[in-house]
């Protein structure tokens, strides 16, 4: 059979299609994992923004594929349900599947509404073998009944098989790279690839659905399955290798091995992007001097808040002192930092907010990730939130990104938390700052924006806010980026 999978074309507001289009690992892992027997493509639809239906159009009519596989989170799910419909229209006797977070932890909710309509099949949990299994069914080499971790559609609805087990990573074959349609994944304007070395976390954050996909569970690659993944995408060109480990510094000492394989295997000569906890990288200074050594020039730091009240609130502890830790450790060894904030709890303030900033830009981060708390499906901060009458927003999952406000605090209403999060974010800018560290790995890029690109954006801010209030300059700045 022919099999075309799919990634969404949504990112969230924060990176520009310019400066980051990563390729979907979910898909690129289940393409290598299909009986080989099979046809299978990739369509990174990240890549084909501006011309989506046209390219899907042409895709499907020119492929002409037996079953088509969507990938979405759930700020995406609509998007998904869109390019369903559209693809039915083209060809109606495509099968459709749905899987990825949203359809694991909703599936019960999207077979019972019209959210299901244009879906043949629901991939609950890890897809890899519950794919493949659904496709020998499609044959008449399986009985339906017999998959787990599927949905399938019987007599006008779903069924639901019992859930699938997690798989052993050690059974897996490869990303199938090769099979990717088109190319233009970058990060800085160099080739970015992903590659994955553990799944799982076992911390017990209540604003992430992780445990709601596998559990508390930690599970990682041999290393060697680790170095052959990273020489395969190094052979399809890749210069930036971006990690997707859930939590790639829960077993620190592992962490640093890792760093220590990649230097002895050759792999430093590629540069890395990886997201970590603040106490994986607290725990020894040695850690980050390995992970500096391995090539790792960018961390996404999961600060989340600088507030005891707030940390207590997300079951992350009072670790204001490891996150100080962290940053001295990682600035000591030249790595750059994008600091995870979550903002807009249920006791904040605008002196709150005003204060994770503040600390933000007092240790320098380098650049901040900044988001307002979401109440994603299925974890114990929308039960809370819920509870407290605190959400404003409860069904529309295209502003599930975290970047929209679809809560409010008992002090401020969705409309201040949007608001503020724009106010702070443009005072603190790190595009008109400068950190020592930033400077180090991107002297050229800082050249460009120290010399042209600063004078430029002051004097065009400037002309364009006289008359104008903060409220005003908000409104016209951000009026236009709603999700459609």
């Amino acid at each position: 059979m022919k099999i075309l999978l799919c990634s969404m074309p949504d990112t969230v507001p924060q990176f520009s299609a310019k400066t980051w289009r990563a390729p979907n690992l979910a898909i690129s892992s289940i393409a290598g994992n299909i009986q080989p027997h099979h046809d299978v493509v990739l369509a990174d639809l990240v890549l084909k923004r501006k011309n989506l239906l046209s390219s899907i159009k042409k895709t499907v009519e020119e492929y002409q594929p037996d079953v088509v596989g969507l990938s979405a989170m759930t700020f995406q799910f609509n998007t998904a349900w869109r390019i369903a419909e559209f693809i039915k229209s083209v060809h109606r006797d495509i099968k459709i599947a749905i899987g990825g977070y949203h359809a694991t932890l909703m599936y019960e909710e999207i077979a019972s509404n019209d959210d299901g309509k244009p879906f043949d099949y629901i991939i609950r949990g890890e897809g890899e073998k519950t794919f493949g299994d659904m496709l020998d069914a499609i044959e008449g080499k399986q009985k339906w009944e017999d998959i787990s971790g599927l949905s399938y559609r019987r007599n006008g609805g779903f069924l639901h098989n019992s859930p699938r087990p997690l798989e052993n990573l050690e059974t897996l074959q490869l990303p199938r790279r090769n099979a990717r349609m088109w190319d233009g994944y970058l990060f800085s304007g160099k080739k970015l690839d992903m590659v994955e070395t553990s799944r799982g976390c076992t911390m017990t954050c209540n604003f992430c659905s992780m445990n709601r996909m596998y559990g508390r569970t930690f599970r990682a690659y041999n290393f060697e399955r680790v170095m052959l993944d990273l020489a395969n995408a190094k052979n399809f060109g890749a210069q930036y290798i971006a990690f997707a480990d859930d939590n790639i510094t829960l077993n620190a000492k592992r962490f640093e091995s890792l760093c220590d394989a990649i230097v002895a295997a050759g792999h430093n000569d590629l540069r890395y992007i990886v997201q970590a906890s603040t106490t994986g990288i607290a725990s020894s200074p040695v850690l980050a001097q390995k992970m500096a050594r391995a090539g790792i020039q960018i961390v996404f730091l999961g600060i989340e808040n600088v507030s005891e009240r707030n940390l207590k609130m997300m079951n992350k502890g009072n670790a204001l002192e490891k996150t100080k830790k962290a940053i001295e450790y990682l600035h000591n060894n030249n790595i750059l930092i994008v600091g995870g904030m979550i903002i807009g709890h249920s006791e904040d303030k605008e002196e709150d907010i005003a204060q994770n900033f503040d600390f933000f830009d007092r240790t320098n981060i380098d650049f901040y990730g900044e988001q307002i708390i979401t109440p994603y499906p299925k974890t114990g901060m929308r039960d809370i939130l819920i509870k407290e009458g605190l959400v404003t927003n409860t069904s529309d999952y295209r502003k599930y990104n975290g970047f929209w406000a679809n809560v409010r605090t008992k002090y401020l209403s969705s409309e201040d938390l949007q608001f503020l999060r724009w106010k702070y974010k443009r005072k603190y800018s790190t595009f008109f700052k400068t950190t020592p560290v930033f400077k180090a790995n991107f002297a050229m890029v800082n050249l460009l924006r120290v010399f042209i690109l600063r004078p430029y954006y002051r004097i065009k801010n400037f002309i364009t806010s006289m008359g104008k209030s903060e409220r005003d300059i908000f409104e016209r700045e951000t009026g236009n980026d709603l999700p459609k």
